[in-house]
């Protein structure tokens, strides 16, 4: 399997990866700010950094999610199993209190189990010969 890092492939730290990053989206948002899913595609990218720091993840951004591979447990099941949990969760809200927050996490863990598929499915070797960091 490969391994991700939360540093570039330049060796820019994760300060500065997330100030160039941060200024991208913003140029990005301007040129797309009539699309309805751009903002909403930039939220879940910040709440899943943000989550990656809570989690301890420092050298891989998948750490947290893969760990469960120790228990027993395939990692992108895992991420169903905190879907159906999140669904759940939302049967019981009343109005749109804590709504859109679930709905993101939803997507979120949606987007982990898909980069576990990935990141189980590519050989160790794949990123190094496509050329990529």
């Amino acid at each position: 399997m490969k391994t991700l890092t939360t540093t570039p492939h330049s060796g820019r730290s994760t300060a500065e990866y997330s100030a160039q990053s941060e200024r991208l989206l913003g140029e990005l948002s301007d040129l797309l700010r009539d699309d309805p899913y751009w903002g909403i595609c930039v939220r879940l990218w910040r709440l899943l950094s943000r989550k990656r720091g809570y989690y301890g993840c420092k050298d891989n951004p998948l750490e947290n999610a893969l760990g469960v591979r120790a228990d027993g447990i395939e990692p992108w099941r895992y991420q169903v199993a905190r879907v159906g949990e999140k669904c759940r969760r939302l049967r019981g809200l009343a109005g749109t209190i804590g709504i859109r927050e679930t709905l993101m996490d939803i997507a979120g863990h949606a987007v982990v189990a898909v980069a576990c598929v990935e990141h189980e499915n590519e050989p160790e070797d794949s990123a190094v010969a496509a050329g990529s960091p």
